[in-house]
This record gives structure tokens, sequence and C-alpha cells, in this order.
């Protein structure tokens, strides 16, 4: 029978924005210190990654622990790089319940470097400024942690929701691609790429036609994904997959 691979368990992740120097200590309070101490139990001694989400990682020690606060001693640092080559930017439309949540997690998994939320005509979900805000930050976290699970240390950024209208006066520069169902082409046959690539997709309704027509008057190629309309996370996460593979560092 052929060896199987040694897979082991992964040392545990910690994104910290305020990362320490190698040989400085570093405190952490609060959340961050009672997830450690109280839910992965961590021990004085026990090792961890950390990185801020800038690029690189410095593998650390846990020092002294008490009930509010826990001590990180950052050794030596690694400029340890995992990021696609081909920079992905994509352009979601705000869709309802949880959709969003696991849009910018997978997306983050499958190694985007930029979301950018906009509302459209077929938009269901409205925020005023003070849910916004708290949306971000909701969207932030989401994204720091699935980089503290997938090995990634640059968390990408995610910009404030506005209108598609308003993104499309400043259109992005690179290719463009609006997915919408029925097209003539399919993503898979896209021939090539020119980064940075920006990926526009419509919530739960779609694309309205003059989102459509405006987007392509703006320098966007509309591709399908096939003969099936799906659901708008599943679009996301598919179209991020054909790309990656295609153009970027899912072949192998």
């Amino acid at each position: 029978m052929p060896e199987m691979p040694n897979v082991g368990m992964s040392m545990t992740r910690l994104y910290v924005p305020e990362c320490a120097k190698a040989g400085e200590e570093l405190w952490l309070e609060g959340e961050r210190a009672h997830y450690l101490s109280r839910v992965l139990r961590i021990r004085s001694g026990d090792s961890l990654v950390v990185f801020d989400g800038t690029g690189g990682e410095y593998e650390t020690t846990v020092g002294a622990i008490s009930r509010q606060r826990v001590q990180l001693l950052p050794g030596e640092f690694s400029p340890r790089d995992i990021e696609s080559p081909l920079a992905i930017r994509l352009i979601q439309g705000i869709s309802r319940g949880d959709r969003m949540d696991i849009v910018v997690q997978k997306a983050t998994e499958l190694g985007v470097w930029r979301i950018s939320p906009v509302f459209t005509e077929f938009s269901i979900v409205r925020l005023d400024p003070d849910r916004q805000e708290k949306k971000i930050y909701h969207w932030q976290r989401i994204a720091q942690s699935a980089c503290e699970q997938c090995g990634r240390n640059v968390v990408p950024q995610i910009d404030s929701p506005q209108p598609l209208s308003a993104l499309l006066e400043a259109p992005p520069v690179g290719t463009c691609i609006a997915l919408v169902p029925g097209g003539a082409s399919g993503l898979a046959d896209l021939p090539r790429v020119e980064a940075p690539l920006t990926l526009l997709i419509g919530p739960e309704g779609g694309l309205s036609e003059m989102e459509c027509a405006r987007a392509i008057e703006q320098g966007f190629r509309t591709l399908s994904l096939g003969p099936r309309i799906l659901r708008t996370e599943t679009a996301a996460l598919a179209a991020l997959t054909v790309l990656q593979v295609r153009f970027g560092d899912l072949s192998g």
C-alpha cells in the first residue's frame, strides 16, 4: 500500500494587528486573551503563529497567562507568502442573511485581495450609517478569521458599501468581468487575463439590464458560468475557483 502523507495538526495562528517585533513582548487583553486562554486553552510555553495582516508572520511563544491578559513573545520574523499571483477584486452585490458572510469567508480563502460590497437595483438589503459601520467591522473579522484558518498572512481589503452606479463612475483597470446567466460565452472560455482582475456579481436578483449595459460601457465583459442559475454566493465561489485554477495558484 502507498504510504499515507503525514498531515498532522497545524499550529494555531492568530491575527494581531499591533504585532510586535521579534524580541518585544506583546500583551493581549479582553476578547482575544479570553479566546486563547479559555477557548483554545493555550498554556504558558505553547507556540503559535502571529501575523498582523500586512505580510509575513512570527513564530511566537506564550508567556504569562492571567484571567484577563496573555503575554506573547514573538520570535524571528518569517516573510512566508502564499498570496495568489492573480490579484482578484470581487465586487459583490450585498445579499440577505449570512450569504454575504459566506462570500467574504470563502473569497478570502480563495485568495481575493479586495472585496467591494455594493448596493444594486435588485438589492434587498439596505444599511443605515450605524449598521453599515457594524457590517464592515463584522466582515473584517470574518476575513481575519479566514486568514487564520487558511494560512494567509495578508488580510484582504474590504471597502465600505456603496451603490454600484457610484463605483462604475471610476471603473477598475485590468480585466473586468460581470457574471450574468445565459451569457453567450462562459468564464472557462476566457483566453487570458490582464492583472488586476475584477469580478462583478449581483445579489439574489442579479444585475439589472441597465446595470449590465453600464458595466459594458465601462469595459466589463459579460460572461456566464454555464446553463444553470446559481445563487449569488455559489456563483462567487464557483467563479473564483475557475479563475484561480486557470490563471492563479489552484492548478498545482
